[in-house]
């Protein structure tokens, strides 16, 4: 039974480390906490590379993150990319977060529409 804790704690410890890392290549443009709960909406705009039948060149995306999190630790989240136009690719790391806001979902624009 011991055993069966201590995995599944070391489970637990590894997917916050991965998760932790991955959400250290964005960058949170909106946050809310209520008590010990916080939601976040993060983002990032980098050079994705699609599967072959779509594209055999990565193309420029911004991908939005809603992360739910409890005391700091990553409950849950969810990812949606948005295709950036073409000319983008000469200035990604000045692509703003308001330019393609109007792309994503309201719950994740950066001033929340609900």
């Amino acid at each position: 039974m011991l055993a069966c804790v201590l995995v599944l704690v070391a489970a637990l410890a590894l997917r916050e480390f991965y998760l932790e890392h991955w959400l250290g290549r964005s960058m949170c443009i909106r946050r809310q906490r209520k008590g010990l709960t916080t939601v976040e909406v993060r983002r990032r705009v980098a050079m994705e590379r699609l599967p072959s039948s779509v594209s055999d060149y990565p193309v420029p995306r911004e991908e939005r993150i809603l992360v739910k999190r409890v005391a700091g630790v990553v409950l849950w989240h969810r990812e949606v990319s948005v295709g950036l136009p073409l000319s983008a690719c000469e200035h990604l790391q000045d692509v703003t977060a308001q330019e393609f806001d109007r792309a994503f979902p309201s719950w994740l624009r950066l001033k929340n529409a609900n």
